[in-house]
């Protein structure tokens, strides 16, 4: 066409040929600056492809690694859970060991049993709170299935609506069961039998007795205690407890006294006339003694004598008085040789009269004594049903260790029994007739232990009575509230087509039925055979503790191995795909120095090329 630009051959040859060198140039440039030979799919579809598929392949594993280094730390929070968990564990097992040191039955030991058992119970609440402590991103390996069983709320009610029993719950479930509880026993009261003789051996006493029955409102499985104060010669008091409730009596104190004067001599024609005065305090079991004439006359005060409104003292010589008069009446203190003739008076004075005669004087002979009380009757009535009563001998006292003084106490046997029975036919019971320490009921928490649960309820001593009188009983039910679920177990996907998994399924270690089983301190751990139970919960307990370590152990293990593996084979992946695309930067920057060097050569021969036409410039 007119107009257009017409190269020679040589220059269009020298023309491709630079702009092929400049691609080239450009494509090398490109090479250098990515330090990629295969850029995209036009610089070699094949090796593009293949290092695409290796490098995604290096991404989905890097993203793999990801999340096994979070289950690897979710495992590892489990772990510090756990081994937490055991020193809790160890801490427990040193309460038993106390406890088994202090067993005596002496109120100490049972303070200190029970003071452990409340400690014990305490690190059992806190295991459950270190397990619900141990989750990590959302996951708990420590808190289980979430399977829980409970008792019903109506079972619960019916048996919180027998008389003297509340707060009824079962724990440590390990399967559903039904239990029947049942209140029995006629309530009669008597003292534990060692207990009494050790009492009598240490105060003096004889013919002590604990008895009665209960009281269906103010009942008291207490201790009787009987505390003796004083010395011999000094002020005795007994202090007679039952419960809240106690009596205080004193004796072996009072100042009784008898005195015998002369008010008239003896002369001829004149009678002897003298008087026996009895004086200070008297007390049942005080005796007074009056010689006449080489006879004597005793008389005991008895409880009627020092009763309320009574002159004790009128009422002892008034006695005596009866009977010096019988003597004289009946002939006893009379004939030739004696010489009283009658004996009067009035209050608490005796006055004795002789005989007269007008040839001689007639005297009597008049002596009196007293002796405080050798012994006292003592009977105490309290609120609860129970009686005490004892006699107290004075020279069995001062004979005792310690002359008498002292505390003793007298364990209190009830006969009221609370059975529970489950459906497999097995009954435990606590027996208010039992000794301490062999399944005693007492007063608050009882615990009645099975192999599918505790069953727990509180015991009022004051109202249990009633329910045992007409032998009331309701049953107490339990079943599964939540079921079973996988919300707690670990998923941890190994390899990137998700063909290869490890699951970590989170194990119960709190302390229920379907954990470690480690129950609540049964009965303040009154018994040893509570303490027994406790110990071997906890060796139970370490051996689900021993287990549960090793599994996270196993599984921690694989993940780090396979953690481990997937960054190696990652660093494979991407070294495959680099040597796919990654460029010689040396041989490139070679290449295009060569190619610039050629570009400059070509710029050259184009030129040469374009001299032909230049020549016909010179014409002009």
């Amino acid at each position: 066409m007119a107009g257009d630009i017409q190269l020679t051959a040589a220059m269009r040859t020298n023309l491709l040929q630079l702009q092929k060198t400049n691609t080239q140039i450009e494509s090398k440039q490109n090479i250098l600056s990515t330090g990629n030979k295969i850029n995209s799919a036009l610089d070699g579809p094949t090796s593009f492809f293949a290092a695409k598929g290796l490098s995604q392949r290096a991404g989905d594993l890097s993203s793999l690694k990801d999340a096994m280094g979070q289950a690897v730390s979710t495992i590892k929070a489990a772990d510090k859970g756990l081994t937490s968990i055991e020193n809790l564990i160890e801490q427990a097992r040193g309460l038993t060991t106390a406890a088994y040191s202090a067993l005596g039955s002496d109120a100490g030991s049972i303070a200190t049993r029970k003071s452990l058992a409340a400690q014990f119970n305490t690190l059992k609440e806190q295991i459950d709170k270190l397990a619900g402590d141990s989750g990590y991103g959302g996951k708990n390996l420590l808190a289980g299935n979430g399977l829980r069983l409970d008792s019903t709320s109506d079972s619960r009610t019916k048996v919180n609506s027998i008389s003297g029993i509340e707060n009824a719950r079962v724990t440590n479930m390990t399967a559903t069961d039904a239990y029947t509880v049942r209140v029995s026993g006629d309530g009669s009261i008597e003292g534990q039998s060692d207990d009494i003789g050790d009492a009598e051996l240490a105060h003096g006493l004889t013919g002590l007795k604990v008895s009665g029955t209960v009281s269906s409102s103010f009942g008291s499985f207490s201790d009787v205690q009987i505390e003796v104060r004083g010395a011999s010669g000094r002020e005795r008091t007994f202090i007679v407890s039952d419960g809240n409730e106690s009596r205080t009596v004193k004796f072996f104190d009072n100042s009784q006294a008898v005195e015998a004067n002369l008010t008239t001599a003896a002369t001829t024609g004149v009678a002897q006339a003298s008087t026996v005065d009895i004086k200070g305090t008297v007390e049942a079991g005080d005796s007074f003694t009056i010689k006449v004439e080489g006879q004597v006359f005793k008389y005991t005060a008895t409880d009627g004598d020092v009763s309320i409104g009574q002159d004790a003292k009128a009422n002892v010589a008034a006695a005596l008085r009866t009977s010096i008069s019988t003597a004289i009446s009946s002939g006893r203190l009379s004939g030739s040789s004696i010489d009283v003739a009658s004996a009067g008076g009035t209050g608490s004075q005796i006055t004795l009269t002789g005989k007269t005669d007008t040839t001689t004087k007639r005297e009597f002979s008049l002596s009196a004594e007293t002796e405080n009380a050798l012994s006292k009757t003592i009977s105490e009535s309290f609120a609860s049903g129970t009686v005490v009563s004892f006699t107290v001998d004075r020279k069995l006292m001062e004979q005792a260790a310690n002359a008498g003084a002292g505390v003793s106490s007298i364990e209190k046997k009830v006969d009221i029994q609370v059975e529970v029975t489950n459906l497999t036919g097995t009954t435990v019971t606590r027996d208010g007739n039992n000794k301490r320490g062999e399944g005693k009921l007492s007063d608050g928490e009882n615990a009645f232990a099975f192999d599918t649960g505790t069953v727990r309820f509180s015991v009022d001593q004051k109202s249990i009575k009633a329910a045992a009188s007409t032998s009331a009983a309701a049953n107490i039910v339990t079943t599964q509230v939540t079921d079973a679920n996988t919300q707690n177990d670990l998923t941890v996907q190994l390899n990137e087509r998700n063909t290869n998994a490890l699951s970590v399924q989170a194990q119960n270690l709190t302390t229920s039925g379907q954990g470690l089983k480690l129950d609540y301190a049964q009965n303040d751990w009154s018994d040893r055979s509570d303490i027994d139970n406790a110990v071997a919960a906890i060796d139970g307990a370490k051996q689900v503790l021993r287990s549960a370590s090793q599994n996270l152990s196993t599984n921690l293990n694989i993940i780090t191995t396979r953690e481990n593996f997937t960054k190696e084979f990652s660093d494979v992946l991407v070294e495959g795909a680099n040597k796919l695309t990654l460029a010689d930067q040396n041989e490139e920057g070679a290449n295009l120095l060569a190619l610039q060097t050629r570009q400059q050569l070509g710029t050259i021969a184009l030129s040469l090329a374009n001299q032909s036409q230049q020549s016909i410039l010179r014409l002009f």
